[in-house]
């Protein structure tokens, strides 16, 4: 089920939305309250379709009066086919472009946050560098577990005592160390020209606290 949460930053007069594709987002996002400097609150949709969910969350969003969208993307099912072609159509409308409403008081900018192949390498990138290509989200969700017994379940996300930011730091991962990683990986894809194992969560991360 695909959630959305809404944050409020607390500089300036911005206001954004940040949109998951699934539970994964929702229940991290919630765990980083107090960590980040932003008030984080979820809002839960009625319906998940998709690119079709997101692009209508996002024109929500921008209806809605928010200066900033900000679309947490998870590559793993946008590699070919259809999802590939629909994600590409709807990034090239959405992404980095600022929607400007004068009459209404609408200006909204959207950014696309990609994980590749999902948010689960973000979680692993607290432990360790890598690039490797992983096949499938499962082994990269199987490694993450030996690491900190982690599971990709709402259960386990509900279960889990003081959400999944604590966990990741009480199993001897390390916030900083992530976002150092995360933006090495997107150095080196450029340099080797590769278009797997990647995470933009260190520009998330910047964009939150601007």
């Amino acid at each position: 089920m695909t959630r959305k949460i809404a944050t409020r930053g607390q500089k300036h007069s911005k206001s954004i939305a940040v949109i998951g594709e699934g539970i994964t987002e929702q229940y991290y996002l919630l765990s980083l309250k107090g960590v980040i400097g932003a008030q984080i609150e979820p809002k839960l949709p009625k319906h998940s379709t998709g690119m079709q969910y997101l692009k209508e969350e996002i024109e929500k969003c921008i209806a809605a009066g928010y200066s900033h969208v900000y679309c947490l993307i998870d590559m793993d099912n946008k590699g070919e086919g259809k999802n590939k072609t629909h994600y590409i159509r709807l990034k090239e409308k959405y992404h980095n472009q600022t929607v400007s409403k004068p009459k209404e008081g609408i200006k909204c900018k959207i950014i696309f946050f990609e994980n590749e192949r999902c948010l689960e390498l973000w979680f692993l990138y607290h432990f360790k560098y890598t690039t490797a290509l992983y096949p499938t989200s499962d082994v990269l969700t199987k490694e993450l577990n030996t690491l900190c017994g982690y599971q990709k379940t709402e259960k386990f996300f509900l279960s889990t005592k003081g959400g999944l930011h604590r966990l990741l730091l009480k199993h001897g991962g390390d916030f900083d160390k992530a976002k150092i990683n995360a933006a090495k990986s997107l150095q080196t894809k450029e340099e080797d020209n590769r278009e797997y194992t990647y995470s933009e969560m260190s520009n998330f991360f910047k964009m939150l606290a601007d």
